[in-house]
């Protein structure tokens, strides 16, 4: 019996999608080709890695290749996935899907319509500590959940933070903080195989003239609170998406 063919994959980001590219053969796939608009570093990985690259999307879904990895910022994936998937390509979205509840919609309509394998990535549940807590769940040592709290904070110098968002103008700095909720929600989805029906939110502005505003170039509301109803029956919610500090 002839061994399958690995899945042929092309990744979108050079920048983080190249922290994954090695990583093919080790769970059945191999990488096919790259895909960016920075050219310089996209020719540096491509002739490291010795595949394929292109500018342009719709050039690489020529390629012959299975599955699309988008690692590109997170506000061009849902364009992208839904070419893709029209193109009759797997995706894999990491690690954010739309940026507007109508670009959620066209995706969903895209996937139901291709038969096609769609992806939403989220690594934080992988986590050992996570794993635990999984494993302590499932294995009911701690009962059927009924109310549950997520919060993930990621404290950074500013040098950093200003480099991933250089200026008030970055698109990154005007994002709502509900918008990047993965880290806090993915984890109590994942420990108790829960998904929400219904979600409601609230987002914390910044205090007029509040000093710390002055000192980031963060213009959107500082942080929120976002309350989920599972579908069993739990509420779930997040918190502090967007404070800074650790504690």
């Amino acid at each position: 019996m002839a061994a399958e063919r690995p899945i042929r994959l092309g990744i979108v980001g050079v920048r983080r999608g190249s922290n994954y590219a090695q990583l093919g053969p080790k769970v059945g796939m191999e990488l096919v080709a790259l895909c960016d608009t920075w050219e310089e570093r996209l020719r540096q990985v491509g002739d490291e890695l010795g595949v394929a690259t292109y500018t342009r999307f719709e050039h690489m879904l020529e390629h012959d290749l299975d599955a699309v990895m988008l690692a590109n910022y997170f506000h061009q994936h849902a364009p992208l996935a839904i070419q893709a998937l029209q193109a009759g390509k797997h995706v894999l979205s990491e690690c954010a899907a739309a940026k507007t509840l109508g670009e959620a919609v066209a995706l969903a309509r895209a996937w139901e319509q291709s038969g096609c394998v769609y992806m939403f990535a989220e690594n934080y549940p992988f986590s050992a500590y996570n794993q635990e807590m999984r494993r302590l769940y499932q294995g009911g040592e701690i009962g059927e959940v009924r109310f549950c709290e997520g919060e993930y904070i990621h404290p950074g110098p500013s040098d950093w933070s200003n480099s991933l968002s250089p200026g008030m103008n970055h698109w990154r700095n005007w994002l709502p903080s509900t918008y990047y909720c993965t880290h806090g929600l993915g984890p109590l989805m994942y420990v108790t195989d829960t998904m929400p029906v219904s979600v409601s939110a609230q987002s914390i502005p910044y205090p007029k003239d509040f000093r710390r505003q002055r000192m980031t170039t963060r213009r959107q509301d500082m942080a929120a609170v976002i309350v989920c109803r599972m579908d069993n029956g739990a509420l779930a919610t997040v918190n502090g998406i967007g404070l800074q500090g650790e504690g």
